[in-house]
């Protein structure tokens, strides 16, 4: 009551008054001298400002704003007042003992997505063999894997060697060593995809892992379980659970700090207002092909239902983690955010869904369907607890919460193995996205031009629009110049010598009846002449 009734008040101050004096000083027609002076100020560096409409939504943008920062503020002082009782209950979440099948189904789903995921099966081996023209490294140990690059011949060793120990990690082989060997190789083969312009957010499974290789997740469900010989499991023990729980706090940041920054950037208006639709719509325009399972643009009440449930179920999964029947409702809701994302924008995150089982109580449900295994510790173990410390464990879950935590409070989705998960968070207010376009003018006076909306040569479309924007964005001079030439060699293959290659940025809209319409304006950003000692070839 006591957020709701300060978001209340904010609003009634912003539409009973602000909107009125904002509006009048962007519009000129007179209101608070000192906000006026601020909007022309504005608008000698950015255009935008010139549109009155711009300079409302900043204003609800900084209400929402202050909003978020009394809501966590009036947590804040409610946690201390009630200090003791959220301390016990904290230590209670962290001390609570676990069984060892969920900690070993931790261990299967986390190495088992590692397999599955194209940044193991495909990217790292396309990524190695790119130029080191179009390096950018993201923070973290970015720049120490630009270092450890392999050449060809050793990348396929090291991915034949991740593959190995990360589907013997998956087995419960020799575990111990087998998830340190998959966890730091995870990081390099993971990694190198990471280095060319455009982060994929896969960094949960490095972080599982590196969970995982640090405590007894092999005692049942594993080859390692079953050379010892058929044993009772062991009881639920803290050393099973503290890297579950750990597991679930990370799993609750993933989703947290997106949801709180959405109301940071985009205020009320990322719900309430024409983003969504304009959101869909600039999606579809990524794929040549793919078609919408579902289509909400027709119905603007659903797409602003859509939108306030987002922001509630990313701000609130970290909450629902805390008890067991909330982190079954956490685990449906999740299933329905991201099947409907899937449907809707084809993006499936289906790398952080293979994670949901470890949500479950898996000897309590087992149970309740009337198996029951001493073995596996249904509906409980009897054997000896393990003896492994917890100090590794703790060690490795309080690095990782406090490496999240700093990323997620930045904001900074450009990192490795830390990130901010994406964000989503500026609204779109028009539908229409920009999109980078190559021309090539050979010396003979023929062209040809090519779009890059979704994806040219040998990497994915989010891979290469991000390489493409990284190299636009370099300053003017010889270096450029070389990562053009690559970006034109990758984009369209071998070349006569010389010519001339012009990247262009177009504007089209996104609305489903414009596909296909010419752009709505073209300009150029980038020209470079090729040298006639120069024939461009794809990697």
């Amino acid at each position: 009551m006591i957020i709701l009734g300060g978001w209340v008040a904010l609003w009634f101050a912003w539409y009973g008054w602000l909107d009125g004096v904002v509006d009048s000083a962007a519009s000129g027609q007179g209101g608070i001298p000192a906000l006026a002076d601020l909007i022309e100020e504005r608008r000698t560096i950015d255009p935008a400002w010139e549109d009155p409409g711009h300079a409302l939504w900043v204003g609800r943008t900084v209400m929402s704003r202050l909003g978020l920062l009394w809501m966590f503020l009036a947590i804040g002082v409610l946690a201390f007042i009630h200090r003791r009782s959220v301390s016990g209950r904290v230590k209670r979440y962290l001390t609570e003992p676990d069984a060892p099948l969920n900690l070993a189904i931790l261990r299967i789903a986390t190495f088992g997505a590692l397999l599955l995921i194209p940044a193991g099966r495909e990217e790292f081996l396309v990524h190695a063999s790119l130029p080191e023209a179009i390096l950018f490294p993201p923070s973290g140990i970015g720049p120490l894997l630009t270092l450890l690059i392999p050449d060809p011949t050793t990348a396929r060793l090291i991915f034949i060697a991740w593959t190995v120990t990360t589907a013997m990690a998956m087995l419960g082989l020799l575990t111990r060593p087998a998830t340190i060997a998959s966890t730091l190789l995870t990081l390099l083969v993971l990694g190198v995809p990471q280095l060319h312009g455009k982060v994929n957010h896969s960094h949960h499974l490095v972080w599982f892992a590196a969970l995982l290789a640090t405590s007894p997740c092999s005692d049942v469900l594993s080859v390692d379980g079953l050379i010892r010989g058929r044993r009772p499991s062991p009881r639920p023990d803290l050393r099973y659970g503290l890297p579950l729980r750990l597991a679930w706090l990370l799993l609750g940041m993933v989703y947290f700090f997106p949801g709180a920054w959405k109301l940071w950037t985009g205020g009320l208006d990322w719900i309430f207002s024409d983003h969504l639709r304009n959101q869909i719509w600039h999606q579809w325009t990524t794929h040549a092909t793919w078609k919408p399972v579902l289509d909400p643009t027709d119905h603007p009440w659903l797409l602003r239902l859509g939108g306030l449930g987002v922001v509630v179920f990313e701000m609130s999964f970290v909450l629902l983690m805390f008890s067991r029947p909330t982190r079954i409702a956490a685990l449906v809701l999740g299933l329905l955010f991201h099947t409907a994302n899937l449907l809707t924008l084809n993006i499936g995150f289906i790398s952080l869904m293979a994670i949901y089982p470890c949500l479950l109580d898996w000897p309590r449900l087992l149970s309740r369907f009337g198996l029951h295994s001493t073995h596996f510790g249904i509906p409980r173990g009897i054997g000896s607890p393990p003896r492994s410390s917890l100090i590794p464990v703790g060690v490795v879950g309080a690095a990782l919460l406090i490496g999240n935590g700093w990323y997620g409070i930045r904001g900074d989705n450009y990192g490795w193995p830390f990130a901010c998960y994406p964000k989503f968070g500026y609204p779109i207010r028009e539908p229409i996205r920009s999109v980078l376009e190559f021309e090539f003018v050979g010396p003979d006076g023929g062209g040809e031009r090519e779009s890059f909306a979704t994806g040219r040569g040998p990497l994915r479309t989010a891979r290469w629009i991000g390489t493409v924007n990284r190299v636009l964005k370099m300053p003017a001079g010889p270096q450029r110049d070389e990562a053009l030439i690559v970006l034109c060699e990758l984009a369209a293959g071998s070349r006569p010598q010389g010519g001339v290659a012009r990247f262009l940025r177009s504007d089209y809209s996104t609305r489903p009846d414009d596909r296909g319409a010419p752009p709505l304006q073209t300009r150029t950003i980038a020209e470079i002449t090729i040298p006639t000692n120069v024939v461009p070839s794809r990697n």
